[in-house]
């Protein structure tokens, strides 16, 4: 949760929606490497930002125009409050708040809606917080999620010798379909920052040459 971001981001170069609002899904294609010689090989401006995150995992980072309104971090035990939408969150999280101590609780992934909340869970324990406290730059943990303005778009997700930012090799993936929050100011929508699938790395300047394989992990909305 302590690792940083790199360069500042610039959304409009990260994603590139392609057709009409309503009549097609945005799609993130993301330029190949192996379209350059092995000396100039570099990211560029079109390129995904792909970062280290464990020796088996990499994160395809998702740069947001605006912080959530509200974010669980599973490793902290925080829930970060817009506190200006904070009657609206408790409904959107089925939280319950604790008279004794303040601390949230709130149904985690998996768990079945008719379950009480029942004090002395910790994993649906989480102190409350206001959301200007909230690096932008920290690492998510898995399973992190959160509650962003915005409504649900279907995104493809395509890899093809994207480099990564801050070790030499390159991911190709995909396509995954998937559900991203898109950033708007109407309505809201949840994103869990979870694998999306396996992808294959290899050397910087060698994409055919295959490594043992990676997880990448993004922000996606759950199903359903």
């Amino acid at each position: 949760m302590t690792k940083q971001q790199g360069a500042s981001w610039d959304r409009r170069s990260f994603v590139r929606h392609l057709g009409a609002v309503g009549l097609a899904a945005p799609v993130l294609t993301f330029a190949a490497c192996s379209d350059r010689s092995a000396t100039t090989a570099r990211p560029t401006a079109g390129d995904p930002i792909i970062r280290s995150y464990a020796p088996d995992a990499a994160h395809l980072v998702t740069p947001m125009s605006e912080p959530p309104i509200a974010y669980v971090s599973q490793s902290l035990r925080l829930v970060f409050i817009d506190r200006e939408f904070r009657d609206v969150l408790i409904g959107i999280l089925s939280a319950h708040i604790s008279v004794s101590t303040g601390h949230w609780r709130i149904p985690q992934a998996g768990d079945a809606p008719e379950e009480p909340l029942i004090p002395g869970v910790p994993q649906r324990e989480f102190e409350e917080v206001g959301i200007g406290v909230l690096d932008l730059a920290m690492e998510p943990s898995e399973s992190d999620f959160r509650i962003r303005r915005g409504q649900r778009v279907e995104t493809t997700i395509d890899l093809s010798c994207a480099s990564m930012v801050d070790s030499p090799q390159q991911i190709s993936g995909g396509p995954w379909h998937v559900e991203q929050c898109d950033g708007s100011g109407d309505g809201t929508c949840r994103e869990d920052f979870v694998e999306v699938g396996v992808a294959t790395r290899s050397p910087a300047g060698a994409c055919a040459t295959a490594a043992p394989d990676i997880r990448l992990l993004t922000w996606v909305c759950p199903a359903g």
